[in-house]
């Protein structure tokens, strides 16, 4: 299987993000792709959690709900299995997320 998507940057703001997790938790039981805004304009979908989802939220600010920060968006193809693999986000402060993935969980929106 090729990848899911190329490595890319994507600048979000408080409100993007907390709208994106209001999303992800209405549909908690059954995961799905999410549209990630790229910094060249294009949206990538992404499997996303909540739990992801809650560490990108607290690089953020509701008092500035409208400043986009930052954050790098990789995946890494497990060996063992087509479809598997770990979805990498760096957050602005340097610490990477990692979320163990499943692609074939996840459908689109």
């Amino acid at each position: 299987m090729s990848r899911p998507f190329e490595a890319f940057v994507s600048p979000l703001n408080w409100q993007q993000l907390s709208l994106l997790l209001d999303t992800v938790q209405y549909f908690e039981d059954a995961p799905k792709w999410l549209s990630i805004p790229s910094e060249a304009g294009a949206s990538v979908p992404v499997p996303m959690t909540s739990e992801t989802l809650r560490a990108m939220l607290v690089c953020t600010n509701e008092d500035n709900a409208f400043t986009r920060v930052p954050f790098s968006i990789d995946w890494e193809e497990k060996e063992e299995g087509e479809g598997k693999g770990v979805l990498l986000v760096v957050l602005p402060t340097g610490e990477t997320v990692r979320q163990e993935t499943v692609l074939s969980e996840f459908s689109p929106v």
